[in-house]
């Protein structure tokens, strides 16, 4: 199993208090978010070179936060989705630690206003070397 994946699916467990899913193909209606939904999604990863024979893993994985919101439910909202991301900055998963986190965007404006949903991404970005 690919460490991103494997990582991914660790995430995924760490957030069971939030019923977070993986998903491959994150796409959701408004009438599919009745309540808050966490969906966890292998992003990516890169590889870089230390020396001839070492490599330095650097996988992320993409936290998403959605729910029906308004614009008073969003200070609620923020406080959630950065102390969510928060949580895994210096943990170890699978072998590798979680070096970073990004949020970007920590929420959509237009889907917002225009769709009365909260939208927010959380990048993890994991180090391995090998």
């Amino acid at each position: 199993m690919s460490q991103m994946l494997a990582i991914a699916r660790a995430v995924t467990e760490e957030l069971a208090d939030c019923d977070a899913e993986l998903e491959f193909f994150p796409e959701f209606d408004l009438r599919d978010l009745e309540a808050r939904r966490v969906v966890v999604v292998p992003s990516g990863t890169e590889y870089r070179a230390l020396a001839r024979n070492t490599r330095e893993e650097l996988p992320t994985v993409q936290i998403g936060v959605l729910q029906r919101a308004t614009e008073d439910d969003l200070p609620g909202l923020l406080l959630f989705t950065e102390q969510l991301g928060l949580r895994f900055l210096n943990r170890r998963f699978c072998g590798a630690l979680c070096a970073g986190v990004a949020y970007d965007p920590i929420y959509s404006p237009e889907h917002l206003r225009e769709r009365g949903q909260f939208v927010s991404v959380i990048e993890l970005s994991f180090r391995m070397v090998r």
